[in-house]
């Protein structure tokens, strides 16, 4: 390492020396997208049990509805749970390589006085 290379140039070449994975990775993207499309299709659903609830006096159309509703709200659960999973993992795996890189600069940084100190 030479001391004129820019601390961002260092950590990008540790994180490449790591081989942490990119959390832009095309199947974590895909789940990432598919918890997004979960929670907009509960809401669809969600709304729509609600008019087929509502617009008829039918119980067994009101029935049909209300699955329709339950459907929704298991969606948008499942939905929320994926992308909350995905998008967490993304910004945590960076903080991890951050955190690590900030401890070993520490770490180079408190042994600079002893090696001043210690005469070889």
């Amino acid at each position: 390492m030479t001391s004129t290379e820019p601390r961002a140039d260092r950590f990008v070449r540790e994180l490449t020396e790591l081989k942490i994975p990119d959390p832009a990775a095309a199947r974590s993207t895909l789940w990432l997208r598919l918890g997004g499309a979960l929670m907009a299709l509960g809401v669809i659903l969600g709304a729509s049990g609600y008019l087929v609830t509502h617009n008829t006096l039918d119980p067994l159309v009101q029935n049909d509805g209300l699955a329709l509703g339950i459907a929704g709200i298991a969606s948008g659960v499942v939905g929320s749970a994926l992308f909350l999973r995905y998008s967490l993992t993304g910004f945590l795996r960076f903080w991890m390589a951050r955190q690590s890189y900030d401890v070993s600069l520490l770490a180079e940084r408190l042994r600079e006085p002893d090696r001043l100190r210690d005469p070889e």
